[in-house]
């Protein structure tokens, strides 16, 4: 998991497969240390996903829910098509903010 801050967006690139705890907990930590520090938007940069599960689904809703309890945004971009279909299987499509490529969503969260 890479990760970099650009424009005050924190920018966390996941890829491989996002399955279990391995991958979950980490993220999870990340997000809350950069929310502890006033970092409050975020954006998860899914280019290098391959595959994601009903686990994974649940670290983004939980750290959406989290960033948001704290005052703050989330935002997905860059789905590979399998995500697509599986927030459009869920009707999780509306409850994430999702963008085509990392810069209109970090335009996004500057103003959010």
């Amino acid at each position: 998991m890479k990760q970099e801050t650009k424009d005050g967006v924190l920018v966390i690139y996941l890829d491989g497969n996002l399955l279990g705890e391995n991958t979950n907990g980490p993220v999870m930590e990340l997000l809350k240390q950069n929310i502890e520090a006033g970092s409050k938007k975020v954006l998860f940069n899914m280019a290098g996903m391959k595959f994601i599960n009903s686990t994974g689904l649940g670290m983004l809703l939980t750290a959406l829910s989290k960033t948001r309890n704290a005052g703050g945004e989330v935002a997905l971009c860059s789905l590979p098509d399998q995500m697509k279909k599986l927030l459009q299987m869920t009707k999780l499509e509306s409850v994430f903010n999702t963008r085509p490529d990392e810069e209109s969503a970090i335009e996004f969260l500057k103003s959010a």
